[in-house]
C-alpha cells in the first residue's frame, strides 16, 4: 500500500510493507490507549488521528528525526567526559636556525614502547595528539642531517611538551643522543595549575592514605572544616577537613575528574571515588583560567590519573605501622 504524508513543506510518498503492518500492530497493541482509539467504534476525529499516527510511524521524516535525536544523545554522553591526554609538539630547525620541512618524528612511550609517527610541516613545526600520561622519547631524521634521539621526558595530565630539537649535517647512520630540551614553563596553554607526580604521593606522609590531600601542597589550596561533610575531598572523613577551597571558591565547587570521567556526587558536589595512593599515577589541579572543556564547576578542577600497564613486570610491598606510643 502506497501513503502520502506531509512533512515539513514537502509531501513525502512511501510504501507500507507487512512488516512495517506487523510492527505498527505490534506497537499499538502494546500501548492500552492507542490500543482503545484503534478498537473505538467512534468516527471523525479519533480515528483521523489514528491514521495519522500510523502514517508518521512510517514516515521517513520522522525516521531521521529519531536518528538525529539519537545521534544528539550518543554525542552528549560521549562528550561528557575530559581528556588527560597530553601531546608534544616543537620545532625542528639546523644549527643556522632555519626550519628544516619533512623531517621524521617519532614519538616512543618508553613504558609500553607505543609509537607515534608525523613529520614536520613547512615551517619545521610538529606536533603528536592524544599521548597517554608516561614518559617518551623523541626521535628525529632528516636526509643529510644526523639522527636525534632525545633522552625520555615526562608527559604529565592534560600537558602540551614542548621539545625543540636542532640537527647537526651528518650521515643518517649517526645518531646523536641529546637532553631534551622541554620547556620549564608551559607556554602553550594559559590555565593556572601544577601537578603532583608518583614520587611525593609515593614518599609524602598521607595521614589516612587520602592522595588527595596533597592538594594541600599547592599554593592557593587552604582546607575547610566541615561538621555537615558534604564539601570534599575524603568521602567520609579522615584528617578533620571535609574538603578543599581552590583560589578562594567554594568547598562544594571543584570538580573532581578519574581518568577523564565526572568523579562528583550528584547532590552534595563531594567526590566519589578516592583510589589508594598505590594506584594513583598523577593529579593536576587546575586553579584558574582553565578551558571550556572544564566548565562543570567554577571552584577548580581536580584530575586523577590511575596507573597503567607497561612492558615490564613492577609493583610495590609496603607495610604500615601506627602506634601512638611510638609519638
Amino acid at each position: 500500500m502506497t501513503c502520502e504524508v506531509l512533512c515539513g513543506d514537502a509531501a513525502l510518498s512511501f510504501k507500507r510493507t507487512s512488516a512495517d503492518a506487523a510492527l505498527f500492530h505490534l506497537w499499538t497493541s502494546s500501548v492500552p490507549f492507542l490500543q482503545a482509539i484503534k478498537k473505538s467504534t467512534l468516527r471523525g476525529g479519533l480515528r483521523m488521528a489514528l491514521r495519522t499516527s500510523d502514517h508518521l510511524f512510517h514516515s521517513p521524516c520522522t525516521r531521521r528525526v529519531a536518528t538525529a535525536l539519537s545521534l544528539a544523545v550518543f554525542l552528549t554522553i560521549f562528550a561528557s567526559a575530559q581528556n588527560t591526554n597530553g601531546r608534544i609538539i616543537g620545532t625542528v630547525t639546523d644549527t643556522q636556525g632555519a626550519a628544516i620541512a619533512g623531517a621524521k618524528i617519532t614519538v616512543t612511550n618508553t613504558g609500553t614502547n607505543v609509537v607515534s609517527d608525523t613529520v614536520t610541516n613547512n615551517e619545521g613545526y610538529y606536533q603528536v595528539l592524544q599521548l597517554p600520561v608516561g614518559s617518551y622519547t623523541v626521535n628525529i631524521e632528516h636526509a643529510g642531517f644526523a639522527k636525534v634521539v632525545t633522552a625520555a621526558t615526562s608527559l604529565d595530565i592534560s600537558q602540551s611538551l614542548r621539545i625543540d630539537v636542532h640537527l647537526k649535517p651528518g650521515s643518517v647512520i649517526e645518531t646523536v643522543q641529546v637532553a631534551a630540551e622541554a620547556a620549564q614553563v608551559e607556554t602553550v596553554n594559559a590555565t593556572l595549575g601544577a601537578t603532583v607526580t608518583g614520587a611525593p604521593i609515593q614518599d609524602l606522609p598521607l595521614n589516612g592514605r587520602n592522595t588527595l590531600d596533597l592538594a594541600l601542597t599547592q599554593p592557593g589550596v587552604v582546607p575547610i572544616a566541615d561538621d555537615i561533610g558534604t564539601y570534599g575531598t575524603n568521602n567520609g572523613g579522615s584528617n578533620g577537613f571535609n574538603g578543599i577551597s581552590v583560589a578562594g571558591g567554594r568547598g562544594d565547587s571543584v570538580t573532581y575528574l578519574l581518568d577523564g570521567g565526572l568523579n562528583n556526587r550528584t547532590t552534595s558536589n563531594q567526590v566519589v571515588f578516592n583510589p589508594n595512593p598505590e594506584a594513583v599515577e598523577e593529579f593536576r589541579l587546575l586553579e584558574n583560567n582553565y578551558t571550556a572543556e572544564y566548565g562543570r564547576n567554577g571552584g577548580g578542577t581536580v584530575s586523577v590519573v590511575l596507573k597503567s600497564g607497561s612492558n615490564s613486570l613492577h609493583g610495590t610491598l609496603f607495610d604500615y605501622f601506627r602506634n601512638d606510643a611510638m609519638s
